[in-house]
Parts: structure tokens; C-alpha cells; sequence
């Protein structure tokens, strides 16, 4: 162990169930560094991850800490070690209110009482560091996906921990809020803290980790000096191919006059929409591009029937129709691909076949019985068309990666009577193999004639593949941007100056 070795991992294997999840896995960290822990979905890195922070023991081998052998018998045990762990899915309290999140299970008491005064103080002091703006008082219910994630920060930075594990931190943060993480992670860096990075990104970790570390299929691949190592070849190091081929919208040009299958005229929703009004042209991936809580998700929830508007006109192929809710929107041949895919595109307690086939059941149908030839045939044939991974079309939806399940969310509208479809952050904690899969079949569904509305916060994956780009701003459509002028630098430039 070297002198500024913090953390060893010696030949870590997990199994579950007889299955190998990790296999030998040897690397260490260093005190002080942002170090990336990359691969693609289902790799192994969260197990890991949970091994070092107490979730999981390892079936085989070492987890050595500050020149120690240790073995965690769960989170908290590793918390009072100085090792915290912030995950991808949020652990936040709801039905309470901010401050109490950010201290739950380490109140500070005095004589019976909560001393509110002090941890008021301690309160303010994280957020003037991390230069993040929430009343510690409004209840978590009401706050923003992003807002929600930035409690999880907090939490774990209360903890005053020596190693903090971030597990895609960035997936619901806007552009400035990004920053501020960034330079937050910084300051913790300079002040001898080690942060373990994990995040399907590959700008953010050119941005921000001094090592990245690939695991791919459960095993060790390597450990590389970010500066040294070019994305391409950190590509084919997480995916295990060479050259991997992006998906580019080879029919992209102005479809200004094509037919227009959607129009919104005047669309108001109180405090989230003012005023919008679009064409979406047959064949068109319109990229819709702005800050989180421009109202970019608002807008697909109205379109979708998830939301209600308040006033303005919603017309498919030049006929106006009314959509209270989502079954409107499917008979009408809209169909959304949400962005918390989670809780709004699957059952995650049912199997991959009865998520895939859900909104089919018309189709699937054989003397007026629901036909198991028909749903297997469905399925299988989303499985080869997506490159689903999964053992079994009974599998639960819950145990399949977030790139699988993003891919069995669009296996549903594969062969159903659509006008539009929205992709609504398709791309969000996936790895880079799985989104070129989503953008395959995303163009696949424009060249069929499909209306796509395709909303992203990586402006590369706007600029690629969308024929013309609406710039959103506090509610407003502010910009419309066409041809030459679709660049990152102009979406970025719109987004915040529009």
C-alpha cells in the first residue's frame, strides 16, 4: 500500500444465487483524486460500489481502508467509518421537509429537544458551499426531481465522509447546477476528499476524475489516467468494440414541408406553460433543448393527457382533438417514451413480456383470449430488433439494467398505429452502447413517417440527430433554431440567453 493509498479493493468476487456478478476485481484509489468507475450496464459497477460502502459483502477477497482490512455489516457501519454513498435512485423522505432529510438519523439534540438553531447553521453552511438555493423548510413532495437529488448530495457531504461515492449525481441536474456540483467536488477535492465517480457521461468524467477504472462484463479491464486516454479508446475499453458506430440521422434536412401530423396552438398551463405554439412535421425528430424547469417534461405530459392545460388547441393531421388523459393520447396515436422510466414506463414487478405487450393487448388477442403465442412472438422479436439482454421473457423488469429497461419501455410502441412519438432524456443513465440502440430505433420510427418530439440534456445528441430544434425558457418556446444553425454552441447559447 502506498503512502497516499486510501482505499484497495484485492481480488473482489460477488456471486447471488450461485450467479457471478464480480469476478477478481484489484484496483486501488488514491486520497484526494475523482476517480471514475466506468462500463456498461450491468457491468458490476453499483455491486461494487456497495460492497465498499456496506450494502453487499464480497463472496471472495479484501476490502482494505486506510491500511486496514475491514467488513462492513451494513451502510451505517461504513457511514461512521467516513465512506457515503449517494444513488442513482433517490433515498430522500418525502412526507418530510428538507432539513429533516438532510439530518435524518443524525438530529442534533439538545436535552430531549431538536436544536434547531444549530442545525439551522450547519444547514446554511452546506448550502453556501454548494451554492444551492432550497428553503429548508418546504416539504420534499413539492420540490423537482433536481431539487430532490441535491438533498441527496447534502446528506451525504453532512456526513463529513472521507470517501463519497456518487452514482450518477448529474442524471436530473440542469446545466448551472452541474457546475456548481462540479466545483463542489473540486473544493471537496482540495480538501483531501475522494470521490468515487460513476456516471454513463463521458464529458463529465473528462471534466472532473484525474483516473477512471473500467469493469466490463464483472470483470477488471484497467485503470487509466483520464488526461492520457482518448474517449474512443475508453469506448471500445467499456463496450468491448473497436470502432462502435454512432447513430447519425442520415435523413436529416428541413421537413418544413412535409405533412404536419401535430400542432399546438396557444397551449397555457399555469405557471409551466405560456403560450406554446408548434408544428411537427411527418417524419421530423424535432429536438426540443433547455434548462431543467424550462418546461420541456411539462410539455409532453399535456401532449400525453398526463396533465391537463388550461386553455389552447391541440390539432392531429389538421383535426383538432381533446386529450384528458393517456388512453386518449394512444388512441390518437401519440404514444411517450417518459423520463423517469421507472415509475411512469414500466411495472417493475411484472415480467419483460407483460411490460412490452401492455399497450398491445388489442393485438395480441386470438378468438377474444389474450394469446401467449402472440405475446411471445411480440416480445422476441423486440428482444433481437433492440439487442435486449435478459435471461428469460418472464424476467422482472426490475432486474434488467437501466439500459434494458429503457429498451423494453420502446419495445412497446414497436408495430403499433402511431402519428407521434416523444423520447422524453431517453439516453438518462444508460451507457454508450445502449443509447446508439435507442437512437437506432428512434430514427427507425421517423423514416416510417412517426412524428418524434426528442428532448435531451446532451446537446452532442441534440445537434446529432434532430432536424430542427425548439429553445425552451421558463414556460416560453423562445427560439427556433434550423439547418447550419443546430450546433451545441448555438442550442447552449439559446438556452441561456433566449
Amino acid at each position: 500500500m502506498t503512502a497516499n493509498e486510501i482505499l484497495r479493493l484485492e481480488n473482489i468476487s460477488k456471486a447471488f444465487s450461485g450467479v457471478s456478478v464480480l469476478r477478481d476485481i484489484n484496483f486501488s484509489i488514491q486520497k484526494g483524486e475523482v476517480h471514475a468507475i466506468l462500463g456498461a450496464n450491468g457491468a458490476g459497477k453499483s455491486t461494487l460500489m456497495k460492497i465498499i460502502s456496506g450494502v453487499h459483502k464480497p463472496t471472495e477477497g479484501n476490502v482494505i481502508y486506510k491500511g486496514k482490512r475491514v467488513t462492513f455489516n451494513s451502510p451505517i457501519e461504513a457511514q461512521n467509518q467516513g465512506i457515503g454513498i449517494i444513488y442513482q435512485e433517490l433515498s430522500i423522505v418525502k412526507t418530510l421537509d428538507v432539513i429533516s432529510n438532510v439530518f435524518l438519523g443524525k438530529e442534533d439534540v439538545k436535552r430531549g429537544f431538536l436544536n434547531k438553531k444549530d442545525m439551522e447553521k450547519k444547514y446554511f453552511d452546506i448550502c453556501k458551499e454548494l451554492k444551492f438555493n432550497i428553503k429548508p423548510y418546504d416539504k420534499v413532495s413539492k420540490l423537482s426531481i433536481s431539487q430532490q437529488q441535491v438533498i441527496e448530495i447534502m446528506k451525504v457531504i453532512s456526513n463529513e465522509a472521507e470517501i463519497i461515492i456518487m452514482d450518477e449525481p448529474t442524471t436530473s441536474l440542469s446545466e448551472s447546477e452541474k457546475d456548481s456540483l462540479f466545483e463542489t467536488i473540486r473544493q471537496l477535492k482540495e480538501k483531501g476528499k475522494t470521490i468515487l465517480y460513476i456516471s454513463h457521461m463521458l464529458d463529465e468524467i473528462y471534466r472532473i476524475c484525474d483516473r477512471m477504472t473500467v469493469i466490463r462484463d464483472g470483470e477488471y479491464i484497467g485503470t487509466y489516467i483520464t488526461d492520457k486516454t482518448p474517449k474512443d479508446t475508453l469506448i471500445s475499453y467499456m463496450t468491448g468494440i473497436d470502432n462502435i458506430n454512432k447513430t447519425v440521422n442520415s435523413s436529416k434536412k428541413d421537413k418544413s414541408k412535409e405533412e404536419v401530423v401535430l400542432e399546438l396552438k396557444n397551449i397555457v398551463r399555469d405557471k409551466v406553460l405560456d403560450n406554446i405554439s408548434f408544428k411537427l412535421h411527418k417524419g421530423e425528430i424535432l429536438g426540443i433543448g433547455g434548462l431543467v424547469g424550462a418546461g420541456r417534461t411539462e410539455l409532453t405530459q399535456v401532449i400525453y393527457g398526463i396533465d391537463a392545460y388550461d386553455s389552447g388547441d391541440i390539432y392531429l393531421n389538421n383535426k383538432k382533438i381533446k386529450i384528458s388523459s393517456p388512453i386518449d393520447a394512444i388512441k390518437n396515436g401519440i404514444g411517450l417514451i417518459p423520463e423517469d422510466r421507472k415509475h411512469l414506463g414500466l411495472i417493475l414487478k411484472h415480467e419483460v413480456y407483460k411490460n412490452s405487450t401492455i399497450i398491445q393487448l388489442d393485438k395480441m388477442k386470438k378468438f377474444g383470449f389474450l394469446s401467449k403465442k402472440k405475446e411471445q412472438n411480440f416480445i422476441e422479436k423486440a428482444i433481437k430488433d433492440l439487442s435486449i439482454k435478459v435471461e428469460s421473457i418472464k424476467t422482472k423488469a426490475s432486474n434488467l439494467s437501466g439500459g434494458n429497461q429503457q429498451k423494453v419501455v420502446v419495445s412497446k410502441w414497436m408495430d403499433k398505429d402511431l402519428q407521434v412519438l416523444i423520447f422524453d432524456e431517453p439516453t438518462k443513465g444508460i451507457d454508450v452502447s445502449a443509447k446508439e440502440d435507442i437512437f437506432k430505433i428512434m430514427v427507425e420510427f421517423a423514416e416510417k413517417g412517426y412524428g418524434i418530439i426528442f428532448i435531451s440534456s446532451d446537446l452532442e445528441e441534440v445537434e446529432r440527430l434532430s432536424d430542427r430544434v425548439l429553445i425552451m425558457r421558463k414556460g416560453r418556446i423562445v427560439k427556433e433554431l434550423r439547418g447550419k444553425d443546430i450546433t451545441i454552441e448555438q442550442i447552449n447559447y439559446q438556452t441561456l440567453n433566449g
